[in-house]
């Protein structure tokens, strides 16, 4: 188990830590991981459970840091609708506490092993390959968590998960309905089609200046200028102050030093153990009688590795003689890492409980850190001492620009002081793109009175980290609608556009009606200085035609017809529907008949239990306090 733990620990953690701990931590709350206290405030109660506030709170702030996280460097926590948070938080909570209940009340089961196999098992826990224990534990300890809380935490998710798991592998197709899917999803159409392009008429049109102005009185709201302002401003960054950083060798030479001392005192332990498990089936005291037995024989002059593997219940190092391989600090729960950091090379300790069970631990050997030269390790020093130089000067002159331009009438004395360069930009609005004034935390304050009316300096924002601005209002527009001279070409090359389309409809119309009263489509085409195209066996998710005349033709319900309409860029199509095929299951392969009756399946079997869900809520009681 010891090794499944180290299994447990070492791991990336992207896909368990965030993705089990963060979901179930930050969706569902981390009582279920920890539990909740009895006596405490609660938010709701379910079937009689209660959830507590405590629990809640730390689901909330779990959710809304992984919502940061997911916005990247530019998060802003203004951002998110708390009202909303509140209620999804919640409501998460309530929803897996009925699930929980509800498996509970069915006697549902996952084994210990179940859960230290599957942790043993996830890649995302594994370095070059082998499985690693330090990354899991460093998760766990800033999560707040503990390993047990955590394998408790997944045996109930795994628990809540056998009903979805039963729905969905018992759902099946029936043949009939496969053979009915496949006739459509698999159907084939022969058609015939033209296309009237719109933009073959653009020249052939003429839109007056009468057409022009009144389409901008009809439409005038939709000129609305927003307000914006004229702004002076100075932006200073981190990463143009690097350059000019220097690094001296002493410096490099000094960092070198202290990161070999830190490596050198970062020796590992290469162990193995003996693990007897304390659980349901076996008490502490016949734990502790079992491993003072194998203690015994040890002493005898028994191998350690053979004795781990018949005796050892940790199904992880077992089999390799409880090896589990080496570690640093950090690694093992506590008292585990105490004992085995006392022992010397050769070593056997006595017997160590921890939450696991009794241990035998065997110090192996000392695996001492090799420093890499300084040669090896030059580039990222120098970059390292460059990068924390210039954020140094960063923070100073942030810090400078900050204080001068607070007291300053203007930016041209903290420019001055500074040697700074002040910009100008003007007509900026909401709808700004300019990627230093679209920023949301600059946004928010482009129309403060403050700096608006009085005409003050904004204090210093943080755009990003490292990047910084202070700016001036020089000038403030009021909203209002933009005058025609700002818009006559845009309106102008629209309404060229709208006559082009219309034009391009009635040449296609034309020659869709003198089609259905009886001439060849072929020679109406021909005169009319169109091509008419014949398409065969097209699928309907051809990605070879126009995504909206496939809509069309796959849409039509009798052969012969035809029909006529304008696409989304406003060409003008007209189309036949000569024969459909359905698509035929005797067609299909083995693996693709499967495939599809797999993936149908599940999507019943999902739909199941959707209701299942539905059904368990229905019948709880639930009470939000």
């Amino acid at each position: 188990m010891l090794q499944d733990i180290r299994k447990s620990s070492q791991g990336t953690a992207a896909k368990i830590i965030v993705g089990l701990i963060i979901v179930t931590f930050a969706l569902f709350g981390v009582e279920s991981i920890v539990g909740s206290m009895a006596g405490e405030p609660e938010v709701a109660s379910v079937n009689g459970e209660d959830i507590a506030e405590s629990a809640y709170k730390r689901a909330l702030e779990g959710k809304r840091r992984q919502i940061l996280a997911q916005m990247g460097a530019s998060a802003d926590p203004d951002l998110i609708d708390m009202e909303l948070l509140e209620s999804s938080v919640l409501e998460g909570l309530i929803e897996q506490k009925v699930l929980e209940l509800d498996a509970q009340n069915k006697d549902l089961y996952v084994a210990d092993a179940a859960v230290d196999r599957y942790i043993a098992n996830i890649d995302q826990f594994k370095v070059d390959g082998t499985f690693s224990n330090e990354r899991l534990q460093m998760l766990l300890r800033n999560a707040g968590l503990t390993l047990k809380g955590y394998r408790d935490s997944l045996r109930t998710e795994f628990m809540t998960a056998q009903p979805r798991s039963a729905l969905i592998a018992s759902s099946f197709l029936l043949d009939d309905e496969l053979n009915d899917i496949v006739a459509i999803d698999r159907q084939e159409r022969d058609f015939a089609y033209l296309t009237v392009k719109a933009d073959s008429y653009l020249d052939s049109v003429v839109v007056n200046d009468s057409e022009v102005q009144a389409y901008y009185e009809d439409n005038k709201e939709s000129f609305v200028q927003p307000e914006s302002v004229d702004v002076s401003y100075i932006v200073i960054r981190q990463s143009d102050l690097e350059g000019g950083v220097e690094v001296s060798e002493s410096e490099l030479q000094a960092l070198y030093e202290s990161e070999v001392q830190l490596i050198q005192t970062e020796e590992k332990r290469d162990a193995s153990h003996i693990l007897i498990k304390i659980d349901d089936s076996r008490s502490e005291a016949d734990a502790l009688a079992q491993i003072e037995s194998i203690r015994a024989k040890l002493e005898s002059g028994d191998d350690f590795a053979g004795l781990a593997k018949e005796f050892s219940e940790d199904e992880g190092s077992a089999g390799q003689g409880g090896s589990l391989g080496a570690a640093g600090k950090g690694v093992y729960v506590a008292d585990f890492e105490d004992a085995l950091f006392a022992l010397q090379e050769g070593d056997v300790s006595a017997p160590v409980k921890t939450e696991f069970g009794y241990h035998l631990i065997k110090l192996d050997r000392i695996v001492a850190s090799d420093a890499p030269s300084l040669a090896e390790l030059r580039p990222r020093l120098e970059q390292q001492l460059r990068s924390q130089k210039a954020g140094e000067s960063y923070a100073e002159l942030a810090n400078q620009l900050a204080d001068i331009s607070y007291a300053s009438p203007d930016l041209q004395e903290p420019a001055g002081e500074l040697g700074l360069e002040v910009k100008q930009l003007v007509g900026v609005s909401s709808e700004s793109t300019d990627p230093i004034f679209s920023s949301v935390k600059v946004q928010r304050q482009l129309f403060d009175p403050e700096l608006v009316q009085e005409r003050n300096n904004s204090e210093l924002i943080e755009i990003e980290s490292g990047v910084g601005l202070v700016f001036r209002v020089d000038d403030y527009q009021e909203p209002g609608i933009k005058d025609l001279a700002q818009v006559e070409a845009d309106i102008r090359a629209l309404l060229q556009q709208q006559k082009a389309s219309e034009f391009a409809a009635s040449v296609g119309q034309a020659f869709a009606v003198r089609v259905q009263a009886g001439e060849e489509a072929v020679v109406v085409a021909e005169d009319m200085g169109l091509d008419w195209l014949e398409e065969k066996s097209v699928s309907r998710n051809s990605r070879e035609l126009d995504q909206d005349l496939l809509k069309q033709v796959f849409a039509m319900d009798e052969v012969q017809e035809v029909i006529g309409f304008e696409s989304a860029d406003g060409d003008y199509f007209v189309a036949r529907l000569v024969q459909v095929h359905s698509g035929d299951v005797g067609s299909l392969s083995t693996v693709e008949r499967n495939s599809i009756s797999r993936i149908i399946g599940e999507s019943k079997g999902a739909s199941d239990y959707q209701g299942y869900q539905q059904v368990a809520l229905d019948g709880a009681e639930i009470e939000r306090i």
